[in-house]
């Protein structure tokens, strides 16, 4: 008796002394499979501290920095997550990253299969995400009719100077940064870019089915395709490529060449110069501050409340124009032609357009010479216009009619209208 009684004492201590050993999570040592120079120092040892707040939810870091030179270049690439660029003055880029896998069945297995590459070869730093996926089915889902959940999210900081030169892509996730002096380039897909101040005059950005928010920049290349469109505050010069989405722009200070087709539309505060090609959208533009603005738009609107020279190429687009203060051409099909006020400093104005309803209203004291062709079309003019028909009496009974006349005194301004179909008005 008294040795069973031992026995059991002994068992209870042994059950005892285990619970103990497991209250703290164990420290594990990962294997990332990552080159050797990833993991040559003490500061870039990679640890995992293995939790579980919520069933199928395990976790792993990541940690290493590099020294670098003014000249280096840093590349970042992730998937799955997010990346946060932060800028400071050491002369050195560290990557810190939090690993999570979410898995119904094995997450610590999912977890394992999350690599992050780092390394330096000669004046270029990398960090990388590399997922080995046995699996390629991600998210949640209904499998034999019950609910599964397989998922990785990997969030990167990046401490770095502002001047050295980054290069950064993001699939499935966010990248954030807040002013930035060198040269960049962002890449993003299924997820949002927001950037601060660019300065430098080499920033190349590219979004699909996200949104980008862009503060302030020197110089841009920008595309975007799909999503919840670009919001771009003060641009010195600007390229833009934009598909089914909407941009909406504070100023250009310099030039802009735009490509758009599709989406909720362009708005654009004010410009320098303008070329813009536009098709299926909305464009209202505040003002073009500079001569020479090209325009070429098929179907939907364009609005600007004032412009110097233009040339207008459209089908089936409405153009209005508030104030027009340098020469002007207009080629259009359909729709309409509405200048506001044809301002003083218009020496020459032309308009070549099918089934358009054209009205011009002239600033009161502008003088120029008239000359109006139409064909099945009809012109009126109001007091200040004067125009009659040329030819003889066979000639103004057919549906071709050539008006000549002036604007005021006439002079050496020139406006010269061709319609075909619609109507000509002048105010």
């Amino acid at each position: 008796m008294k040795q069973l009684i031992i026995i059991l004492l002994l068992g209870c201590g042994l059950c005892a002394g285990a619970q103990q050993l497991n209250t703290n999570a164990p420290q594990y040592a990962l294997n990332t499979n990552a080159p050797a120079n990833a993991m040559a120092s003490a500061d870039g040892q990679i640890t995992a501290s293995v939790t579980q707040p919520e069933e199928g939810d395990v976790s792993k870091t990541f940690s290493r920095a590099f020294a670098i030179d003014q000249s280096d270049k840093i590349s970042v690439s992730n998937q799955f997550g997010s990346i946060t660029i932060k800028t400071w003055d050491k002369r050195e880029v560290k990557a810190e990253v939090s690993i999570r896998a979410f898995s119904s069945s094995d997450a610590k297995k999912l977890l394992d299969q999350v690599v992050i590459e780092a390394g330096k070869a000669g004046d270029l730093v990398t960090f990388k995400t590399r997922i080995d996926e046995e699996n390629s089915r991600w998210g949640n889902f209904i499998r034999n009719g019950r609910k599964s959940r397989q998922e990785v999210k990997v969030d990167y900081v990046i401490y770095m100077p502002a001047t050295n030169a980054l290069t950064v892509s993001q699939q499935y996730g966010n990248v954030t940064m807040g002013d930035f002096d060198a040269a960049l380039s962002a890449k993003v897909q299924y997820g949002n870019l927001i950037v601060g101040k660019l300065s430098s005059s080499n920033n190349y950005l590219s979004v699909q089915y996200g949104k980008m928010n862009v503060a302030e920049a020197t110089k841009a290349t920008i595309k975007h395709q799909y999503g919840a469109g670009v919001v771009l505050g003060t641009i010195g010069t600007l390229n833009l490529n934009a598909q089914y989405t909407k941009v909406d722009i504070t100023s250009i200070t310099g030039e802009a060449v735009i490509e758009q087709q599709y989406g909720q539309g362009l708005t654009i505060g004010s410009v320098g110069s303008l070329n813009l090609d536009a098709q299926y959208i909305k464009v209202k533009i505040g003002s073009v501050k500079r001569n020479g603005a090209i325009v070429n738009q098929q179907y939907g609107s364009l609005d600007i409340t004032s412009v110097g020279s233009i040339k207008v190429d459209a089908q089936y687009t409405g153009v209005n124009i508030g104030q027009l203060n340098g020469d002007a051409s207009f080629n259009m099909q359909y729709n309409n032609l509405i200048i506001g006020t044809v301002g003083e400093g218009v020496k020459r104005l032309t308009a070549d357009c099918e089934y358009v309803s054209m009205s011009f209203n002239f600033a009161e004291r502008y003088n120029a010479n008239v000359d109006v062709q139409t064909s099945y079309a009809s012109f009126r003019f109001g007091a200040g216009v004067s125009a009659k028909l040329t030819g003889d009496d066979e000639d103004r009974s057919s549906r071709e009619k050539n008006y000549v006349g002036k604007i005021g005194s006439g002079g050496t301004n020139v406006v010269r209208i061709k319609a075909e179909y619609g109507s000509v008005t002048f105010k």
